[in-house]
């Protein structure tokens, strides 16, 4: 009986791609939440107005349960990881928040919003042929939704001039693009006529 070498190499290879092989779920935090910005970084890289400065990296929060991720996330260049109380320090308004993010067999699942394009919901993230994929499990888009996330962190509050949140407030409420205080608070309801 003859052996070839082709039979024997197509089955070393086979092994040693079964053995590279990953699901999102080997993925560590870091470099999921990492995938996850440079996959909305068009949004969360945006100025709140085209007059306002344009951010420079991709702004992250977390909250809920998403608060137990806080250990295994580190700022870097591309991606801060801010408090709630420094994101309100700073007045973004342009932001991503993270409540939680779990495993569902193979897949990770995370739940996001980004209330400056008004968006929130549940993403899949997959692995594919070496690269994280997004797909959208349960994605919604809610002004009210995210005038609400707004007034929550920001209700009456001063208003800083200058801040992105002062160019969001100052647009939305008078269609203006200056990064001036239309008031000296911001509303705490999350009324369309206030916000």
């Amino acid at each position: 009986m003859r052996v070839t070498a082709a039979p024997l190499l197509l089955a070393a290879l086979l092994a040693s791609s079964a053995v590279n092989a990953r699901d999102a779920s080997d993925y560590s935090t870091q470099e999921l939440v990492e995938a996850l910005t440079q996959r909305l970084s068009k949004v969360l890289l945006a100025g709140p107005t085209r007059d306002a400065p344009p951010s420079t990296a991709a702004i992250v929060m977390l909250e809920g349960k998403g608060l137990r991720l806080a250990p295994r996330l580190q700022s870097t260049p591309t991606t801060r990881v801010l408090s709630q109380e420094q994101l309100v320090a700073e007045q973004r308004a342009n932001f991503l928040i993270i409540s939680q993010l779990g495993q569902q067999g193979a897949d990770m699942l995370v739940d996001y919003e980004t209330p400056h394009n008004a968006s929130f919901g549940t993403l899949r993230i997959q692995d594919k042929d070496g690269k994280l994929v997004f797909k959208a499990e349960d994605t919604y888009r809610s002004s009210s939704g995210a005038r609400a996330t707004y007034a929550r962190l920001y209700g009456g509050l001063p208003c800083r001039n200058g801040s992105e949140m002062a160019y969001r407030f100052n647009y939305a409420d008078r269609y203006a693009r200056s990064g001036e205080c239309p008031v000296a608070h911001f509303p705490s309801s999350d009324s369309a006529f206030e916000w």
